[in-house]
């Protein structure tokens, strides 16, 4: 009975003592501990990377395109996409896909992919897609926007998509009023883009 009386009095004690020894810790040490966790977390799920989510996804779109779309199609069309129109709506992206499939087709423009969007890129400012000619640089640098383009490009080949231009050609920004649009048929707007037709 007497040795429980002493361990009574003596959890009181240690209680305090815990308490007092848990503030001698300063607060800086703390937060330090869990921001290193917090970066630990973060920096072990960016190693795995937004792109390794998609690639799987898009190397399997890859293998149900058409048989006659080389990587290197595939790849041209995606640029297109992601520089001409990623900070547009998915339609808008998709809009911008299909002008230049329709080009293709067309008997008045190169008949395959990268030579349409890059027709004239040696004149500088004065090419067919902007940015195909402006200097700077044509490697994606934004993940998310470029596995969407693939996304994009992938589904037009794949013709999952409806041609939402009606055939359309050209297209520009709502904020310029180039010459030639005049003689064009305008189909739609999306986004900030309106898009025209060439009638024949």
């Amino acid at each position: 009975m007497k040795n429980f009386k002493i361990l009574i009095s003596i959890i009181p004690i240690v209680a305090i003592i815990s308490l007092f020894g848990f503030n001698l810790i300063p607060p800086s040490n703390v937060e330090a501990s869990v921001q290193s966790e917090i970066n630990f977390n973060v920096n072990r799920s960016m190693s795995d990377g937004p792109s390794s989510i998609y690639e799987a996804d898009i190397d399997n779109l890859r293998t149900q395109l058409p048989s006659d779309i080389s990587d290197e199609s595939f790849r041209c069309l995606a640029q297109a996409v992601y520089f001409e129109a990623r900070s547009e709506p998915f339609e808008g992206q998709v809009a911008v896909a299909y002008v230049i499939l329709n080009r293709v087709k067309d008997k008045r423009y190169p008949n395959n992919i990268c030579d349409v969007v890059f027709q004239n890129e040696h004149y500088r400012n004065n090419c067919q897609f902007s940015f195909a000619c402006d200097g700077l640089s044509d490697t994606p640098y934004e993940v998310a926007a470029w596995n969407m383009a693939q996304r994009v490009a992938g589904g037009t080949l794949k013709n999952t998509m409806g041609d939402v231009t009606a055939r359309s050609t050209h297209y520009h920004a709502t904020y310029v009023h180039p010459r030639w649009a005049k003689q064009l048929q305008p189909t739609i707007q999306v986004g900030n883009h309106i898009f025209y037709r060439e009638d024949l």
